[in-house]
């Protein structure tokens, strides 16, 4: 089995270090290189070329957006994961600009973390439910949200939440029990009556209409 190479870049040690040894009771994980400030993160992905980069934002010489920043500029392939404490809307912001794929908060658990760490490198992207309902939460009760969710059944809201975590039409067959061929004809069902033209479009408004915060258990399937 192929490994997802990881880099740990954060200036507290005894954090770095509790985390690698984590990581690495995971048999589907490999900790290839840590760094201590951003330029050593630079310098480690540079010479390691892991699959996921897993940083914080505040760290000695220049900060972990700015690390990303740079990265990408150059066709840096590696995927970003921000782990930090800090989670004002700022922060959130500028996270997104900067085309990061995850975002998880430290106060979070192993859980979350190793949840995020799989799904960004399978290729979708992660925002720890804390940051989203945090950042999400004004949205819930516009018009349009209400309007637009009372479109969908509760089968296709359920759908969607999976959708919203960069879940594939056959990893959501497989959590729901069902057929490729029926999610995907779902997911074009979605997209016609939300009016939108493909799938990424739909993520866009999950995570502006708050929908990954929910649970899929909120959403029966009766219907």
């Amino acid at each position: 089995m192929e490994k997802i190479t990881i880099v740990i870049a954060d200036d507290h040690n005894m954090f770095r270090e509790s985390l690698r040894k984590v990581l690495d009771l995971e048999s589907d994980l490999e900790v290839v290189g840590e760094a201590r400030d951003g330029q050593e993160t630079v310098d480690v992905i540079e010479r390691t070329n892991p699959q996921i980069v897993m940083l914080d934002i505040r760290m000695p010489k220049f900060d972990g957006i700015e690390v990303v920043t740079q990265l990408k500029k150059k066709g840096c392939p590696c995927k970003f994961i921000i782990i930090t404490a800090l989670d004002g809307e700022n922060q959130i912001t500028r996270i997104s600009r900067a085309g990061i794929e995850g975002y998880v908060l430290k106060s979070s658990g192993l859980t979350e973390l190793l949840i995020a760490l799989r799904t960004v490198a399978s290729g979708g992207s992660y925002v720890d439910p804390k940051v989203a309902s945090k950042l999400l939460t004004s949205f819930s009760t516009h018009a349009e949200f209400r309007e637009k969710m009372d479109l969908l059944t509760n089968r296709e809201k359920q759908i969607l939440y999976w959708v919203s975590h960069g879940l594939s039409s056959r990893d959501i067959a497989k959590q729901m029990i069902l057929s490729n061929k029926t999610i995907q004809n779902h997911i074009s069902q979605i997209l016609k009556k939300l009016q939108l033209q493909e799938k990424g479009q739909a993520v866009a408004l999950d995570w502006k209409w708050g929908l990954p915060e929910r649970s899929p258990s909120d959403f029966s399937e009766k219907d």
